[in-house]
């Protein structure tokens, strides 16, 4: 039986994957550099993460760190990036930028549509940090996209929940709820209307060894938080059924 809500775990690892399958997840997000905000994956990290799993895998294409106003050469490398992952198996690939003027690319975004096909092509959160969210997402609305990630311009899903709620009731493809999502927010959003989310659901795991250049500390996936947002998700579902039934 298929599952009534979806859970995208991002994951930097094949045992981050492991233990987000082991926690609940139902689909996997591949993004390297966690403590950037995430950067295109290595080819052998989508390879190693797409055959972890019988899952759905999403590429996450963020060719480096910083700002999300690419140039030509790097909106090149995602698309390059993009078509290598979806020969390997991904079943879509996450893509956003912003152009020179802060606004969310759709020059990038459409250009990935005729090449791959919308289906394949899932939103990120560029829109976020776009000047205009609402009207970025008027636009975007019109596009044949297989979902969005986003937080409807908010610091957080749970502050931009409501906004999504009311965008998602417009669209056809799936909105991830994305930013900061919690077992307790999860629950809420659910209630609210929403049935996708996106998380990190991950944990410092301390510093195994210092090294003298570089930064030792590891953040995996927590399989016991993507239980405990499975589980809040479940539970809030069940509490609904509960509700219609005594009605």
């Amino acid at each position: 039986m298929d599952s009534p809500f979806d859970l995208q775990i991002v994951c930097s690892t094949p045992g981050d994957v492991s233990r987000a399958v082991r926690g609940g997840a139902t689909r996997i997000e591949l993004a390297g550099c966690y403590t950037a905000g995430g950067v295109t994956p290595s080819p052998g990290t989508i390879e190693a993460g797409i055959a972890a799993t019988d899952l759905p895998v999403i590429v996450a294409l963020r060719p480096r760190e910083g700002h999300l106003v690419f140039t030509s050469s790097e909106k090149e490398i995602i698309l390059r990036d993009a078509e290598w992952s979806l020969e390997q198996g991904a079943a879509q690939v996450l893509i956003g930028g912003l152009n020179g003027h802060l606004e969310f690319d759709f020059d990038l975004l459409e250009t990935a549509i005729q090449r791959f096909g919308g289906h394949r092509i899932m939103a990120g959160r560029a829109i976020d940090s776009a000047k205009k969210p609402h009207r970025a997402f008027e636009q975007l609305s019109q596009l044949p996209i297989g979902g969005l990630a986003s937080s409807a311009g908010f610091g957080n899903a749970i502050k931009g929940h409501e906004t999504l709620v009311d965008w998602q009731s417009n669209v056809d493809f799936d909105i991830y709820a994305s930013g900061a999502v919690l077992p307790h927010g999860a629950a809420r959003m659910w209630n609210a209307g929403l049935s996708c989310f996106r998380a990190s659901a991950r944990h410092s795991a301390g510093v195994a060894h210092e090294g003298r250049w570089f930064e030792g500390e590891l953040y995996p996936v927590d399989a016991k938080r993507v239980t405990a947002l499975a589980k809040a998700i479940r539970k809030a579902i069940a509490a609904e059924e509960a509700d219609e039934s005594e009605g």
